[in-house]
């Protein structure tokens, strides 16, 4: 083998590596280059399948909190119009201003206490039936004390045409009976006490 053809072959073999090489970093090229394509499609899909959604949650969202807010406000002024079949002692407005032991007797082993009450209505409703639950009291002379001796239940019933309003105060009287070795306080009505409350109310 002469020089000249060694000279030949290595000429050859350097005039081929350049293109070889030139070729690898096409393929790169084209290849990194579908790459980015691909991943600019798939950025564009997804913008378009979330955009949808974000409309449908916010109109979703509008129309239950119109819907919640209406209900709630209706039903509020239902009830604040709507007149109760009973209303509670401590929310009728009724007020026990007098109370007045009129008589005592005694007969029989049994003591009868008799009082008059005094009712006024400071509430907000008119009343056709009124319940009270009076207790009566024995007063030792000289002394503070008070026994309870005995209580009675008095109901007072009011028509429509005349009503337990705000006008007028109401009487109600009431006898208490009990038994006479229940005390040893004499009966007389100077010795004897009641007090009053409200038990039941039934507005018209």
């Amino acid at each position: 083998m002469t020089p000249d053809t060694d000279a030949r072959r290595n000429g050859r073999r350097d005039a081929d590596r350049p293109l070889r090489r030139a070729s690898r970093r096409g393929v790169l090229a084209v290849g990194a280059a579908g790459l980015l394509a691909g991943c600019l499609v798939t950025s564009e899909e997804e913008g378009d399948a979330t955009a949808p959604q974000t409309d449908d949650g916010a109109s979703g969202d509008d129309s239950d909190g119109e819907g919640s807010g209406t209900d709630d406000g209706g039903d509020g002024e239902s009830d604040d119009d709507t007149t109760p079949d009973e209303v509670g002692p401590d929310g009728a407005g009724l007020v026990v201003t007098d109370t007045t032991v009129r008589e005592v007797t005694e007969g029989g082993g049994r003591t009868r206490v008799r009082a008059r009450l005094t009712v006024e209505n400071a509430g907000r409703f008119d009343y056709g039936v009124v319940e009270l639950r009076v207790d009566a009291y024995a007063t030792p002379a000289g002394t503070d004390e008070r026994e309870a001796v005995g209580f009675a239940y008095v109901t007072k019933r009011f028509s429509p045409d005349d009503p337990f309003d705000g006008s007028d105060p109401r009487a109600f009287d009431v006898t208490i009976r009990f038994e006479s070795n229940g005390t040893s306080v004499r009966p007389a009505p100077d010795r004897y006490a009641v007090d009053a409350a409200v038990r039941r109310a039934e507005p018209l």
